[in-house]
């Protein structure tokens, strides 16, 4: 490493420490963590608050609003899955759709909603990555716009980002996803 990537490394970590941890950002509740052995991709719904689940032993459907496992397959092979474009057909309530999905094989989640909340990723410690919420319009990584910003969790991550509709957020990793809903009203 250069003595221009320690010094920014070191500006980063020092920046980052600012923000406080919090395991829920305001404003949302942590729905639940589903274990899920072997997770290779994640996709939600165009038209509603489901979240479709690959892993190597198959897909299942969560409801992020009951926190529900609501549809599952042990199918692990078949034309309803191509990584090459990140298209999955969706299983239950989700049958009539293909599901475009992000994690192992690429892709990714809206990373931000229509309120200007947005999830935002570091790794000055990698190969565990650091992973923000925030408020409206603001930024962990840049210095005077972290107001509103916290740390809600450090791990591998293999995808994580909001529901179209931004009413629900996920971050997955290969054994696990974290489930949050936003408070209405």
């Amino acid at each position: 490493m250069n003595e221009y990537e320690k010094n920014n490394r070191t500006r980063l970590i020092q920046l980052l420490s600012k923000i406080p941890s919090q395991p829920c950002p305001s404003g949302w509740r942590k729905i639940g963590t589903f274990a899920v052995g072997g997770l290779t991709e994640i996709g939600f719904s165009q038209r509603s608050e489901l979240l479709l689940v690959v892993s190597s032993a198959g897909r299942g459907v969560i409801d992020c609003t009951q926190g529900k496992k609501i549809a599952r397959d042990d199918e692990v092979d078949g034309d309803w899955y191509s990584a090459s474009s990140l298209i999955c057909e969706g299983i239950g309530p989700l049958k009539d759709e293909r599901v475009q999905l992000a994690g192992l094989a690429g892709g990714g989640l809206p990373l931000s909603n229509r309120s200007g909340e947005s999830l935002e990723s570091a790794a000055p410690n990698w190969p565990k990555f650091d992973l923000f919420f925030c408020g409206p319009y603001k930024s962990a990584l840049v210095e005077g716009h972290q107001t509103g910003c916290v740390h809600i969790a450090s791990d591998d991550f293999r995808a994580f980002g909001f529901s179209f509709s931004g009413n629900s957020f996920v971050f997955a990793t290969s054994s696990d996803i974290t489930v949050f809903s936003k408070l209405m009203g």
